[in-house]
């Protein structure tokens, strides 16, 4: 294949130079007039690479050596970093990495939603996480395999399906970081493989939870449904003996096909029924969080502190405001507020999870919270009868807030509305289409998942008429 432009094909073999880096963590280089994208790449690094797809515009490659090193580079701390997908930018310095996922997000923000450069916060660098390993608070293990092929891990770079056995993992605090090499030893002498849709099979996730407030664990293990669950009772044993920390052992089953470590049906809980986070406010005020083995929370306990704090200052709300947390959680977000304003209402989906931003605001003696079961993608979704909003807060989805709810909010034409994004692209599109009487008017990230191409936006859009 050749393209008339120049005199590559698929096959060639080409030395670039690496520029900066793409949204999703491709190195991005030129080469006459093409647009290049490679994988496992670091900026200022000159590379031999063979073209793997040839398109107009732009072109993939393959690192084949590296032929001048860059002064960004680190040397990865796990062994498994390059097989692993979990991480993609161990190789590259942390300082590094904020300032590329700076550039990134203000961007895909210009491109996409059309801010202006001049806008605050534009073209500065990823507010860092104040922990760089160590930093997670839940991590989803996957199984694969059965008897001795049996593995607990992560997803094999590039593949869906493959499962890197990785037995420790140093993103987990120290307490945990084997947990998943024990899993693996027992569950690979049990009678039962992995479980695989219309093919049977019993293991499914393993999710491991810790505190970093506390140091206490909640280890949660899905499975398929069988009639004695015989092999989970000895895990659970094993478990509490060999982890003096870990304080709850949930078990719960999952019918449905998707592959999230989510159960549908909790069939035994020992010990406590949650764990509790708690995180700080810039002023020292604690605010507490309890984590049910099912329940939402940001996976970054530290760096969650840094993103409220963030929500709140931006906001900058009077005494007198109402602020509406839409997809409001557990009550994570709205609960920093609270204590600043005269009322958070919180709207969620799921009944589990209001209950639970309910039993936290209860938790924290928080009186002028209220939470209501909404479905937000419903034009009604947001009782009419309430108190009008002077602020919004929201934090959708990747896939960005529903037209209904863009909708509502126009109507209810709330002073300030504080966007929380993990997705830059569906965050500038929200913003362009709230742009007849919104503007986007100070913008920040921040670095919630260390080592990774996830990015936590937060936006400022202020009403153009306040009158």
């Amino acid at each position: 294949m050749t393209n008339e432009n120049n005199a590559l094909a698929k096959g060639s073999t080409i030395e670039i130079e690496i520029e900066s880096l793409a949204f999703g963590g491709q190195g991005i280089a030129r080469h006459e007039g093409l647009t290049i994208f490679v994988d496992n790449a670091v900026p200022g690094q000159v590379l031999s690479c063979e073209i793997t797809k040839l398109k107009k515009r732009f072109a993939f490659a393959k690192r084949l050596e590296v032929v001048t090193h860059s002064k960004e580079e680190a040397t990865p701390f796990c062994e498994h970093f390059g097989t692993c997908g979990g991480c993609l930018h161990q190789d590259i310095d942390y300082k590094s990495q904020t300032y590329w996922k700076g550039r990134q997000v203000s961007d895909t923000l210009a491109r996409i939603g059309k801010i202006s450069q001049e806008t605050e916060g534009m073209g500065k660098d990823t507010l860092g996480s104040p922990l760089e390993t160590g930093y997670r608070n839940r991590m989803n293990f996957s199984f694969q395999g059965y008897g001795d092929e049996l593995t607990v891990g992560f997803k094999k770079r590039g593949s869906e399906t493959e499962v890197v056995s990785v037995g420790t993992c140093p993103l987990l605090p120290e307490s945990c970081k084997n947990i998943p090499a024990m899993v693996q030893s027992y569950c690979s002498k049990s009678k039962y493989g992995t479980y695989r849709h219309g093919k049977g099979g019993y293991w499914r996730k393993l999710v491991v939870r810790v505190s970093h407030e506390s140091g206490k664990i909640m280890i949660h293990v899905i499975t398929a449904p069988s009639k004695t669950h015989s092999a989970i009772k000895g895990l659970e044993e094993l478990l509490f003996a060999e982890i003096p920390d870990l304080k709850t052992f949930a078990h719960s089953t999952r019918i449905g096909r998707p592959d999230i470590a989510a159960g549908e049906r909790l069939i035994s809980l020992k010990g406590e029924p949650f764990i509790t986070e708690t995180l700080k406010k810039s002023d020292g005020t604690p605010v507490s969080y309890k984590i049910s083995p099912n329940a939402f929370f940001q996976t970054n306990s530290a760096g969650a502190e840094v993103l409220f704090q963030n929500c709140l200052d931006m906001a900058a709300p009077a005494a007198s405001d109402v602020v509406y947390d839409l997809f409001c959680g557990s009550g994570g977000i709205g609960m920093f507020m609270a204590s600043s304003v005269k009322k958070v209402i919180g709207f969620e989906l799921s009944k589990e999870t209001v209950l639970s931003a309910r039993e936290n605001a209860e938790l924290n003696k928080i009186e002028n919270c209220q939470y209501i079961t909404a479905n937000l993608a419903d034009k009604d979704g947001i009782p009419v009868e309430l108190p009008k909003p002077d602020v919004i807060v929201l934090d959708p989805p990747r896939s960005g807030v529903p037209a209904p709810t863009l909708a509502r909010i126009l109507s209810m034409a709330p002073e300030k509305i504080i966007y929380v994004s993990c997705n830059p692209s569906t965050l500038a599109r929200d913003a362009e289409r709230l742009e007849g009487k919104y503007t986007l008017t100070k913008f920040s990230s921040v670095d919630m998942f260390p080592h990774t191409a996830h990015i936590e936006c937060i936006a400022l859009l202020t009403r153009h008429d306040k009158s």
